[in-house]
């Protein structure tokens, strides 16, 4: 969370962002919804006016799933982690580069899933799953420089399982699209 907290102080107090139409841009975001569940959330992307309003980037994060969401759908008893894993965003957006607006999109994450369950301690079972995910997002910049905050929805969708969510005789039942929604702590610099 402090890291969180010491890059939105930065990125407000920094210069305002000087972009022109056929600047580079380069972003690093944070997920504080990641570290206040126990883990971390970052990414870093660039945002190049030869994509045409697409923003590439790459994340890694983590967390403990908060066990009103871990266990929708008939999974009481079961605990969540997401160890570190890694996705790739490509993002849309609708109004020009550095402006409020729309965005959408997707990514494709591999995620490092831990499963637990109140009936069996000390038990775990560890799945890896490809998971693509559709996007659609705001992104706001409220002091008019590089500073932004992003809120996003996703709901993403499991293609591949290495492993079974199976610990201590329970089988843990995904949701057949499962959605995420965080708001994310950015800033936007021209190179």
């Amino acid at each position: 969370m402090r890291a969180a907290l010491a890059l939105a102080v930065a990125c407000v107090v920094a210069p305002p962002a000087l972009a022109r139409g056929d600047d580079v841009l380069v972003h690093a975001e944070l997920d504080p919804l990641t570290f206040a569940n126990g883990g971390y959330g970052g990414q870093l992307g660039i945002h190049h006016p030869a994509l045409h309003g697409v923003r590439v980037a790459i994340a890694s994060f983590s967390l403990h799933v908060p066990d009103l969401v871990s266990q929708l759908g008939g999974n009481d008893g079961f605990d969540l982690r997401v160890r570190p894993s890694g996705a790739i965003y490509v993002l849309y957006y609708l109004e020009p580069r550095g402006r409020d607006g729309l965005c959408f999109g997707g990514s494709m994450q591999y995620l490092r899933l831990r499963y637990g369950h109140d009936a069996a301690p000390g038990e775990h079972a560890d799945v890896g799953e490809l998971s693509p995910q559709a996007i659609v997002g705001y992104q706001w910049h409220p002091f008019h420089n590089g500073f932004y905050l992003q809120p996003w929805l996703a709901l993403g969708v499991a293609l591949t399982h290495d492993g079974d969510a199976v610990v201590g005789g329970h089988r843990y039942s995904e949701l057949p699209i499962s959605p995420f929604f965080t708001v994310n702590i950015g800033s936007e610099q021209a190179l």
